[in-house]
């Protein structure tokens, strides 16, 4: 696929980096080397150009570039439906927690989504993990701490099958 192909390059596309040319072959801006280390086969141009506070355009020709001196490939063009946690998983989850730590356990979640720059109606599947090890940092009793864990262990595993 041909990254100069300007409606190849919307903002779900994935790249990885060439298995035959390297970084270290030619000569590249700051710029591109910042987009170099974020591209990892995974993260699309939308969000590597969010972590890197650029605008879409100018990753987009950061990474037609990159793509014209053959140091990436695109992996992936479809766009990947993001699945959110529901209202199921946060009841659950206030139960547990509360169950564990009292009554505070409300506004302990409440601040660690806080914390986490996160939303409960808008909060990603994939994000779960670690808004559950930060929640288990809050518990100082080591056993109630593992229980805590092994409990939401199970709700993720049904989280993400659903």
């Amino acid at each position: 696929m041909d990254t100069r192909e300007k409606n190849v390059l919307h903002e779900y596309v994935v790249f990885a980096l060439s298995k035959t040319k390297s970084p270290s072959d030619v000569t590249l801006r700051s710029a591109e080397w910042a987009v170099i280390t974020q591209t990892d086969g995974h993260k699309t141009i939308k969000e590597i150009a969010e972590i890197l506070a650029l605008t879409f355009e100018e990753a987009v020709k950061i990474f037609q570039g990159l793509g014209e001196k053959g140091l990436i490939t695109v992996i992936s063009t479809d766009k990947v439906e993001e699945a959110y946690a529901d209202d199921a998983f946060f009841a659950a989850l206030e139960k547990e927690l509360t169950a564990i730590i009292g009554p505070v356990a409300p506004f302990v979640l409440e601040d660690t989504l806080w914390a986490m720059e996160a939303d409960k109606k808008k909060f990603k599947v994939d994000k779960v993990p670690e808004l559950i090890e930060r929640l288990s940092d809050e518990i100082t009793d080591d056993d109630k701490k593992v229980k805590f864990q092994q409990i939401m262990l199970g709700t993720i595993r049904d989280l993400k099958e659903n």
